[in-house]
């Protein structure tokens, strides 16, 4: 992105031809066809929205880290640093594909371009409602990777330095725990922590926190205390430990897949809107 952006600022003819040539290189997906820099736009765009989520979240844990202890604090400053670093990478992603795809519409179009009226048609409309339509979409897969993204940063790692001690808590439940007190209590916090994963990317996607609750209703499951509550009931310890971050792999492959499909439709569509008015443009 950044090579791509200097060579379309450097105003030389050849080295501008060459950045457009490779930013207009096709990607196939199925039969629908993109190229490099709408590809690459809506990469960007993905994973900015999901680290931004995840810096909101970890702004929110260091705030409350603020009245801790001075150790608790300092444990905290290094994933602050690791996801503020990962959006800001993803937003310069963003901004350098997005600017290159722009400077690379100025360039070609340029020596084409005559003195102009524009004449916008209603396609130009139909093409923007349906860019709209699959952002919205897209909110739906976006909301379980969130989740997963959530879960691989903030329950996985406490569950793999966990799971040393759960042979010598092997078949014992919360409720008789004795010596392995200590044990159920630390994976009780970390199935808080899962269930707050949970809440923190409904909040986030609006049509991904509807598609969730209509589909807990549908099996009839609850998330909250009283879930939490229910898995020590039913569950020793160890196996509340072994399924705290169990997700369904295929399912996060297809909801990987579908919100690729659904921003690129979305840059497509949006690139559509400026074909339209370049074609649209006629002659005073």
């Amino acid at each position: 992105g950044v090579l791509l952006t200097l060579l379309l600022l450097s105003e030389f003819t050849m080295l501008m031809k060459v950045a457009s040539g490779v930013m207009n290189s096709p990607v196939h997906i199925g039969s629908l066809r993109l190229n490099i820099a709408v590809f690459m736009t809506a990469l960007c765009l993905c994973l900015t929205v999901l680290s931004y989520s995840g810096f909101r979240r970890e702004q929110m844990r260091d705030s409350l880290a603020s009245g801790q202890p001075g150790f608790f604090r300092d444990s905290e400053k290094p994933k602050l640093f690791y996801v503020e670093r990962n959006f800001w990478i993803s937003l310069l992603g963003l901004t350098l594909w997005s600017t290159a795809w722009r400077l690379e519409g100025i360039f070609r179009r340029r020596p084409q371009r005559p003195a102009t009226a524009l004449n916008l048609k209603a396609s130009k409309l139909l093409w923007i409602l349906v860019g709209m339509l699959a952002l919205l979409l897209s909110d739906l897969p976006l909301c379980r990777l969130n989740y997963q993204l959530q879960l691989s940063y903030y329950v996985t790692p406490e569950k793999e330095s966990l799971m040393s001690s759960a042979p010598q808590c092997t078949g014992v439940y919360e409720s008789n725990a004795g010596s392995c007190s200590n044990f159920c209590s630390q994976v009780r916090k970390v199935s808080q922590e899962r269930q707050n994963c949970v809440m923190f990317a409904r909040k986030w996607h609006i049509l991904g926190r509807w598609a969730a609750e209509i589909f807990d209703m549908s099996r009839d499951a609850k998330q909250g205390p009283e879930h939490i509550n229910e898995l020590f009931q039913k569950k020793t310890c160890e196996r509340v430990l072994q399924s705290v971050d169990k997700s369904n792999v295929g399912v996060n492959t297809f909801c990987s897949i579908t919100a690729g499909i659904a921003m690129l439709a979305a840059f497509a569509a949006f690139a559509q809107v400026t074909d339209t008015n370049e074609q649209n443009l006629h002659r005073d």
